[in-house]
């Protein structure tokens, strides 16, 4: 999709055991496989104590997933994101689930998220027999992690489809009050952006907007996507702040940021939202960087405010709902009618307002963009959700506009290729 995007892809792919690279992100697994192809439509139970000393906004959880002999997936569970609470005392927490007709692994998992030290321990893993009628136990490879994480082989850290570690993570073992035994598992996180102790709140438009300011220079406005928050541009920050001072904020509603339900989430009131927030910050002119939605709002900033916009660069924009492919705006529709037929006690209010902004807003005409003074950078990848005539529509409307349409990627280029990405973005601000 385009706007709301998945942070945790677990639940669609299936593990490789060979670590190769190093990658950015705000969140890692350790998980071990475990055939289960003679237990098919079994009932089974995952278990383990957790326990965190982080910060309140962290995550720490268990998770399961049986992956199927066609490489679907059946069960998927992560207690992440769920109404689970821990805290600095060890807590048992478990899964209850079922193997599928077609099941082969069920993956067994560790989950962090965001700065802080979560610790594991005592890891079971019990399937109730059809025959017996009675819960057995399955015995899981250094389930307490007596034996530590380098001799042994059988948990792998791991994200998506790729074994691999995630920079500002390290995960070992540790002697610092186990549950049992003599050792727990150690996952700590730190310095990962949107979490870190110099970020501040600031008072603008009747909300609390949260922002993040890194390097020194001109400032360099950095603005995330609907379904995102300021950790989007983790493989951003460290470049750009070579060269400017980059403040990256969550919108409303959006990461720790707070909202005003009795407002419709609109583009307008985010850009006033951020006008309101230069000035507080005395910043008079501002480089934007915005991907998908703040792609959008850097449009609609260098169209309300001119003077104050020095250059913008936007990828995964579009001016108007149509701009998105057809099936893509399908699928925005479909999941909208679903959040909101599920919507119990309120809990989809959130999501229900990120899906209609994207469905109702922006109403731009490509004549509007003539307005347009700054240089103005507009990318999208090939593979887009953002349909690529609308791209170049785009670009050809702005009288200093400039195109870059990248080779072999999606709307998430930003993440997938940010070497290029932030190369091309770099020399366009420096005006190579």
């Amino acid at each position: 999709m385009k706007k709301i995007i998945t942070v945790f892809l677990l639940s669609f792919y299936c593990l490789v055991f060979s670590q190769n690279k190093t990658i950015v992100s705000t969140w890692t697994s350790l998980v071990q496989p475990v055939n289960v192809e003679s237990m098919q439509n079994w009932k089974f139970k995952v278990s383990a104590k957790i326990r965190k000393e982080s910060d309140s906004n962290s995550k720490c959880a268990i998770w399961a997933r049986v992956d199927n002999t066609d490489n679907t997936v059946g069960f998927f569970e992560n207690q992440a994101y769920s109404k689970i609470e821990v805290t600095e005392e060890w807590k048992n927490f478990q899964i209850d689930g079922n193997v599928s007709p077609e099941g082969k692994i069920l993956n067994i998992g560790a989950f962090a998220e965001n700065n802080g030290s979560f610790y594991f321990d005592d890891f079971k893993l019990e399937v109730l027999d059809p025959k017996s009628l009675k819960w057995v136990n399955i015995p899981l490879k250094n389930g307490g992690f007596e034996e530590g994480l380098t001799a042994s082989k059988e948990w792998s850290e791991g994200i998506g489809r790729q074994v691999v570690h995630v920079k500002n993570f390290t995960v070992t073992t540790s002697n610092n009050k186990p549950f049992s035994g003599k050792k727990s598992l150690l996952i700590k996180a730190e310095n990962i952006i949107g979490n870190m102790p110099h970020g501040k709140f600031a008072d603008v438009n009747g909300i609390k907007m949260y922002y993040e300011t890194y390097g020194e220079g001109e400032p360099l406005l950095m603005l995330h996507g609907n379904g995102q928050s300021i950790s989007a541009f983790m493989n951003q920050v460290e470049d750009f702040s070579k060269k400017y001072k980059v403040i990256i904020v969550d919108c409303r509603e959006r990461g720790k940021s707070t909202y005003d339900k009795t407002k419709e989430l609109t583009f307008d009131i985010q850009v006033e939202d951020l006008k309101q927030f230069l000035d507080q910050q005395n910043i008079k002119k501002v480089k934007i960087l915005g991907w998908s939605d703040g792609g959008i709002l850097a449009i609609l900033m260098a169209l309300k405010y001119p003077d104050l916009i020095d250059k913008i660069a936007c990828s995964g924009a579009n001016i108007f709902p149509e701009g998105l492919k057809d099936e893509e705006m399908k699928d925005l529709k479909q999941t909208l009618a679903r959040l909101i037929k599920e919507n119990k006690d309120h809990k989809n209010d959130v999501y229900i307002d990120l899906y209609n902004l994207d469905l109702k807003y922006p109403n731009l005409k490509y004549e509007d963009l003539k307005a347009i003074q700054c240089p103005s950078l507009i990318m999208a990848g090939d593979k887009d959700v953002i349909k690529t005539e609308h791209t170049v529509k785009i670009a050809e409307s702005i009288p200093k506009g400039q195109l870059a349409i990248i080779p072999n990627s999606t709307h998430s280029v930003v993440v997938e290729k940010p070497g290029l990405f932030n190369s091309l973005v770099i020399d366009f601000f420096e005006d190579k």
